[in-house]
């Protein structure tokens, strides 16, 4: 019997924009760029990337926080998705949880289960850890997305993956449905692997 399970990205798949991206362009020092490059041309982990971008932020206040992920727009159809899907379905991000579940809540959503970055949020400051860090991971990712994936195949002989971004290039192959879109549609193309191209959950649905 086929048990299937839709595994989806959050930022700019879910979003409409990449919350951390924002949130750092909107409170860190402009160092952050120079951070972000290093992780996009390999030369750290999204794990340090993401410790030595939180350290530029310093005393934040709770308030402008939450009027921060209350701004993030998710995709319109996504909660459509959402109410139509019979399927089990999980968001594994290599972001945050403080702000996916704001997020959701913010949206009045709730029930999904989530694997991602830790973030507690601490006298003005954001702390992390990083619980699904595996030290066999390649990319020396915060959430090890391979690794996940390879544990849902325990569970689950058919795995939809939706995705669109860098942190999703290493798990483009582990899936047995691909939607595409962003720079992992180009690195699916680049790389001749296969997959569906998607802009919005609308597409999705269609499909």
């Amino acid at each position: 019997m086929e048990k299937t399970i839709i595994v989806s990205d959050f930022d700019g798949t879910i979003t409409t924009e990449d919350t951390l991206y924002k949130f750092f362009k909107v409170y860190a020092e402009s160092r952050w760029l120079e951070i972000e490059k290093m992780w996009a041309e390999g030369k750290i982990g999204s794990a340090e990337c993401l410790v030595r971008q939180f350290e530029l932020v310093d005393n934040l206040d709770e308030n402008l926080v939450d009027k921060f992920t209350s701004e993030i727009k998710l995709d319109p159809y996504f909660k459509d998705f959402i109410n139509n899907n019979d399927k089990d379905f999980i968001v594994v991000s290599d972001g945050v949880d403080y702000f996916i579940n704001k997020i959701f809540e913010n949206h009045g959503i709730n029930n999904i289960k989530i694997i991602s970055n830790h973030a507690e949020f601490i006298k003005g400051k954001f702390t992390l850890s990083f619980p699904n860090k595996n030290n066999k991971c390649k990319n020396k990712s915060g959430t090890c997305k391979c690794a996940v994936v390879n544990s849902l195949k325990e569970k689950y002989n058919n795995i939809i993956y939706i995705g669109d971004g860098q942190s999703d290039f290493c798990v483009a192959n582990k899936a047995d449905i691909l939607y595409a879109k962003g720079s992992l549609l180009n690195y699916c193309r680049k790389n001749n692997l296969k997959h569906k191209e998607f802009k919005g959950f609308k597409d999705i649905l269609s499909l």
